[in-house]
């Protein structure tokens, strides 16, 4: 991996939750009223910052504390749920976050993040993160620019309106992508009447299955009216599922299937 320039890259968030369909990796359903913590990534401003984002479930009064460690030798404590954080090199990385509560109730969550950068040289970006999280592989593919960048994440998070629970989840954002990315899921279900429906979130507006213009829902599949976010194509060989995603870039999104 090349280490990144200094630039403000345009960034593109897509998680993609696991809880309606999951296996080895699942993270197990919180007792009723047991402290709850998640963990994603949002987008980041300038080279190798990523900001990590983190919710709380079933706590008793409000989370006042959030103690980060981001997996190179470094900690912040906030009382902010999200931290923005400069790394020192493309590489992989284990971040973590324990939330407190007045009472001092507290839930941690942990994730794989890796940093990469993009062969300079290339016309077509192909990135993967594999066997993190429940997730067997996660890859980003699409036409870059000079000094294009990918960022994959894998933790606990939920996307609202559309997953029953906490899981394992996927993320990436990209910077310098020319034009839409193919994103490939591939994870073991076990759920598989649910597989079909993938679930998506966005502070912008896209289209969802029953014709909606919303910030979440279900995903319809790609069609010649449907533009991205949409699902290309899923696939399912006994417990084992492929999900193949189209998503424009620089477009910060939060998604599940």
């Amino acid at each position: 991996m090349n280490v990144r320039r200094g630039r403000t890259p345009r960034l593109l968030m897509l998680a993609v939750g696991m809880a309606a369909s999951t296996g080895a990796g699942t993270l197990p359903a919180a007792a009723s009223g047991a402290p709850t913590a998640e963990l994603s990534i949002n987008p980041g401003h300038g080279a190798l910052t990523v900001d990590l984002v983190a919710r709380s479930r079933n706590f008793s009064t409000r989370v006042v504390t959030f103690q980060w460690t981001f997996g190179d030798g470094t900690t912040a404590m906030t009382s902010s749920h999200q931290v923005s954080h400069r790394y020192p090199s493309a590489a992989t990385f284990l971040p973590s976050v324990v939330e407190i509560d007045s009472q001092g109730e507290q839930a941690s969550a942990n994730g794989t993040l890796e940093l990469a950068d993009c062969p300079v040289g290339t016309a077509q970006c192909n990135e993967s993160l594999a066997g993190a999280g429940g997730v067997q592989l996660l890859q980003a593919t699409g036409p870059v620019t000079s000094g294009a960048e990918v960022n994959l994440f894998v933790g606990p998070f939920k996307i609202s309106h559309c997953e029953p629970e906490v899981a394992p989840a996927a993320a990436l954002t990209d910077s310098m992508f020319s034009g839409a990315l193919t994103v490939t899921l591939k994870y073991v279900t076990t759920h598989p009447a649910q597989v079909q429906t993938t679930c998506f979130a966005s502070p912008v507006s896209f289209m969802e299955v029953g014709g909606q213009t919303v910030t979440s829902g279900p995903l319809q599949a790609c069609s010649t009216p449907a533009p991205p976010p949409c699902v290309k194509s899923i696939d399912i060989s006994g417990s084992n599922v492929t999900k193949v995603l189209v998503v424009p870039p620089g477009d910060p999104k939060v998604g599940a299937p």
